[in-house]
């Protein structure tokens, strides 16, 4: 028998946006049960949107590629009974009745997908992989009911030594925080009078209501947020106000112009180099290249270096070319940069100059670089685009010559004709660069292992759903005797009695036990020092029954 929600919904009906009142109902979200996914998902199409089960804690970047393309993913554990008013991990009532509710709203869902667009492009840095693991893992510890102090302890100090490690903020970092002060703790309209948007907030039964203390700052929201930190464990001290939706995406462009991609030219390949993530770099040509960026030439940009897997695109596509053996190529890549020395740039080259380029009295073909590198080797073929520019060359026994470096050989080699390197973002351009990966076989939410204490409330819970479900008579024979176990063997359980309280006022039963029962409350909500939704809940019953 979980806890209901018409007592935060009536709570929230004047605290949140406007769009949340109505939002609920078409999303597919009930307040009587927990969401259905599927539902959720055929009723978000509607709105351009969709829905996926996901396991609890994804990639920052795997988040917001789902958003960009209108996904909204959700993480199917519900929190427990311990985290009711505030959970550290993401679970099911986070995503249904925070961020879903809103995205009827067509300015507000706009922005969603722009900051996921925005975010996908955005490099981070290595170091933040391990504080994420470590977010995650003490999401988890705190959230599951077996753990121990010793291991929550331990996942603490885990992230607080992947925050030491964390020597400057990235650009992935500082999209992230402004995701997390607008669509996860955002309050819209006036630093006077303001209602709640942010899913963080208005799936929260503490934090929705906490929000409004003096004690929590109330700040205009601009780009500074972006200098902000946040910690996902605790509740927040300070929240940023927009004057409305279409300021959302205000401030997300102009943190967007301050991003490496929208600067373009060596910031960006510092960025890509920096971060040793998968990145795609653009040309003055219109070709991509696609891998980690591992190296730049020192001075001058005369040429760049590719690691591992790396696959070259044309106007943001991978070369779907009948002659590729392989899309992606698998042993790194470099890649001269600029105009020849006789100031040609490759992609003009035509069929009958080509031959310009042939070393006398033999079947191979030289290309000096005017700002060094020397490419020689056989030549196979060349490959042209729509326009007939040239795209790349395909050569064979290739010598790459690099002035006081070592020379570079390969048995088989693309010449990208690549111009200047104008740009670079996070990613693969192109998604096809990504192969097609296996289904998942884990099981999702994971099984959960509780204490034997815990075991036996579950089953007192269960009894009172059956006894629920079966009507008055059999709530008349079942819930005196879950109270009197409550009594004996959990006297601070507030969420079953108010349940069982619930149920009685549904069906007009203000006997002794429904006496009983709120005096016990009442008890409780000062014993928990007004920490837990006991009191609006009791308020909710009182509105119900007049």
């Amino acid at each position: 028998m979980a806890v209901r929600a018409p007592a935060t919904h009536a709570r929230l009906v004047g605290t949140a946006h406007a769009a949340y009142r109505d939002g609920l109902a078409a999303t597919g979200i009930s307040v009587e049960r927990i969401p259905s996914i599927s539902e959720m998902n055929e009723k978000l199409s509607r709105f351009g949107w969709g829905a996926v089960c996901v396991d609890g804690f994804i990639p920052p970047r795997a988040f917001q590629e789902f958003q960009a393309r209108g996904i909204l993913p959700i993480a199917a554990d519900m929190r427990t009974r311990d985290h009711l008013v505030y959970t550290p991990a993401p679970d099911i009532i986070h995503e249904a009745a925070g961020h879903a509710p809103i995205l009827p709203d067509p300015t507000y869902a706009a922005y969603l997908r722009r900051i996921g667009e925005i975010g996908e492009k955005a490099f981070s840095l290595p170091e933040e992989a391990s504080v994420f693991q470590a977010i995650h893992t003490l999401s988890e510890v705190k959230e599951d009911p077996s753990s121990t102090p010793e291991a929550i302890e331990l996942a603490l100090a885990e992230l607080e030594l992947g925050l030491e490690s964390l020597t400057e903020t990235s650009e992935a970092a500082r999209l992230s925080r402004l995701y997390w002060w607008t669509a996860e703790y955002g309050l819209v309209g006036r630093l006077d009078d303001y209602k709640l948007y942010g899913a963080g907030l208005l799936s929260s039964l503490w934090e929705s209501h906490a929000c409004h203390a003096p004690s929590v700052s109330k700040l205009p929201l601009d780009e500074s947020c972006t200098g902000v930190a946040y910690d996902i464990t605790k509740p927040q001290p300070q929240l940023y106000v927009a004057r409305d939706f279409e300021a959302l995406h205000e401030v997300l462009e102009r943190v967007s112009r301050t991003l490496s991609y929208e600067i373009g030219g060596e910031l960006a390949l510092e960025r890509a180099i920096q971060s040793r993530e998968l990145a795609s770099v653009r040309f003055s040509s219109g070709a991509w290249a696609i891998g980690v960026l591992a190296e730049k030439s020192p001075g001058p940009l005369a040429w760049l270096r590719f690691e591992g897997p790396v696959a070259f695109a044309k106007d943001g596509l991978i070369s779907t070319d009948e002659h590729e053996h392989e899309r992606v190529r698998r042993d790194g890549a470099l890649i001269p940069l600029g105009a020849l020395a006789d100031g040609r740039t490759l992609d003009r080259i035509d069929g009958a100059v080509l031959d310009r380029y042939r070393v006398p009295g033999s079947d191979r073909y030289r290309f000096e670089f005017l700002l060094g590198p020397v490419v020689e080797g056989r030549f196979e073929r060349s490959v042209r685009d729509r326009h007939e520019r040239l795209s790349h060359l395909e050569l064979s026994d290739v010598r790459i010559a690099l002035g006081d470096r070592p020379a570079l050989e390969y048995a088989h080699y693309r010449l990208l004709a690549a111009g200047d390197p104008m740009t670079a973002q996070a990613g693969a351009v192109d998604p096809s660069y990504h192969g097609e990966t296996a289904f998942p076989g884990a099981r999702v939410p994971k099984p959960r292992s509780f204490p034997g204490v815990e075991r036996a409330l579950l089953g007192l819970y269960e009894r009172a759903e059956e006894a629920h479900a079966a009507g008055s008579s059999a709530m008349a024979r079942e819930f005196p005797r879950v109270h009197d176990e409550l009594g004996r063997s959990f006297p601070n359980e507030w969420l079953l009695r108010w349940n069982l309280l619930e149920s009685l006022v549904k069906v007009r039963d203000s006997g002794e036990l429904a006496t009983k029962l709120r005096a016990e409350l009442e008890r409780l909500e000062a014993a928990f020092d007004n920490k837990q939704p006991i009191a609006s809940g009791l308020r909710y019953l009182a509105n119900l029954a007049a």
